[in-house]
């Protein structure tokens, strides 16, 4: 795998390894610049892989990146056409095919833990790695972290939680299983990914004698023969602080077990039903919501609002998971309608730091808009986005903004159409 080179100094660095920063440092790469990519995890991929999530939503309008993808698991067997359903192992090695194809110095095991700011310009990031500290600098930086680490480091505004008290979307830890009956793994459901009814699951494990955090429990069926479990939601917990963290993964992790042995006592072939893994790292929906040049809002969901800088068009409804149990423990806001919507590249650039990008859920936004926007083939088709103007500005030594938008916007014709 490619290491980071002894110069320490790039074109354009991605804090964040996650489906936007594999996407965002593969379209600097591609347009031309040299790339560091530095994520804290052992794999690239984020909550794709260490997160164990295994569906991809809000993909089916986005080329480039994610077709090339998905075409390399479709190639390994390891994706379910119909629902986007996918493999982890395979999905990280995929990823690290495509990263180091493009020729990216990559970091894992690393995590980014200060900025250095000369008057509005990052001028490097300091790493904390095995061996200790060190500094590394680039032209033009993209917080691909999810949580706005790199941003929040370098001063950025940002926003957290929804305006009434703070509280944030819920965590959840996934997990993989063996043994679920066959024919139960061989359910497609017209509405949901997953192959029991979210209802039917809940009662079931009701009438087992447990009643999980997550009111809209679900199973899907994998294309390796396992099954993915989402069935917890950690409440009134914050994903910036390590203690709410732990507690939460530990909250998680016992819970999981008490699913899994509620689902060895459902009526049939469910007693074979044996827990493989849980994920890495806890699954995160929500956390800082940098300030950008645009602020996406629930208005521009729900009436569609179209942009002349448009990068993406989001196509995913409103999600809002309960921030706490006492909302339902399940969907807060299921009935307020969205119309697919643009993603302005303005979103992207932020708002306090000339040569700084967003890409992914930390992007520009209100906490509505967010649960929508947040999912992860939205984030490849950020990261695309972000990754081509960092490129294009560090090359031409101009600022993101002072870019013209018809300069990435043919970029990313040609990423999308003509991928390499």
């Amino acid at each position: 795998m490619s290491s980071l080179s002894s110069s320490s100094s790039y074109d354009v660095i991605v804090g964040g390894a996650g489906p936007a920063g594999v996407a965002g440092a593969m379209a600097a790469a591609r347009a031309g610049a040299s790339v560091a990519l530095i994520e804290p995890q052992n794999a690239l991929g984020g909550v794709w892989t260490t997160g164990l999530l295994s569906l991809i939503l809000d993909s089916g309008n986005k080329p480039g990146i994610m077709d090339e993808i998905r075409n390399r698991l479709r190639a390994r067997s390891a994706v379910a056409d119909h629902r986007d359903l996918y493999d982890a192992e395979a999905m990280k090695i995929v990823l690290d095919e495509l990263c180091e194809e493009a020729g990216i110095d990559i970091l894992l095991h690393s995590k980014i833990s200060e900025a250095v700011v000369s008057d509005s310009l990052i001028t490097e990031v300091i790493l904390e790695c095995k061996e200790g500290r060190r500094a590394i600098s680039a032209r033009c930086f993209v917080d691909c972290t999810g949580d706005g680490d790199l941003a929040a480091r370098a001063g950025c505004g940002f926003d957290l939680g929804r305006d009434k008290d703070g509280l944030t979307q819920p965590l959840t830890l996934m997990a993989l299983l063996a043994g679920v009956p066959e024919e139960i793994r061989q359910q497609n459901q017209k509405t949901t990914a997953s192959c029991l009814p979210k209802q039917s699951f809940l009662e079931m494990l009701q009438a087992s004698g447990f009643e999980p955090s997550y009111r809209h429990p679900s199973l899907f069926a994998l294309p390796n023969g396992l099954c993915a479990l989402m069935a917890n939601h950690q409440y009134e917990l914050s994903a910036l602080n390590s203690a709410d963290l732990t507690k939460a993964t530990l909250q998680a992790r016992r819970e999981i077990h008490q699913t899994v042995d509620a689902m060895r006592r459902i009526p049939g072939d469910w007693r074979n039903v044996r827990l493989v893994s849980t994920a890495a790292h806890i699954g995160i929906r929500e956390g800082r919501r940098i300030h950008g040049h645009y602020r996406i809002t629930l208005d521009d969901v729900i009436q569609g609002t179209r942009h002349p800088d448009a990068i993406a068009r989001c196509t995913y409804g409103i999600d809002v998971h309960s921030p706490n149990l006492k909302e339902g423990g399940a969907i807060s806001n299921p009935d307020v309608k969205s119309l697919p919507y643009d993603i302005p590249l303005r979103a992207l650039i932020a708002r306090d730091r000339d040569n700084l990008l967003m890409a992914g859920r930390c992007i520009s936004g209100d906490f509505d808009a967010h649960s929508s926007y947040r999912v992860t083939g939205n984030a490849v088709a950020t990261g695309e986005a972000a990754g081509i103007t960092a490129a294009l500005a560090a090359l031409r030594d101009l600022l993101p903004a002072q870019l013209p938008f018809k300069d990435v916007l043919e970029q990313l014709k040609t990423l999308r159409h003509h991928p390499s």
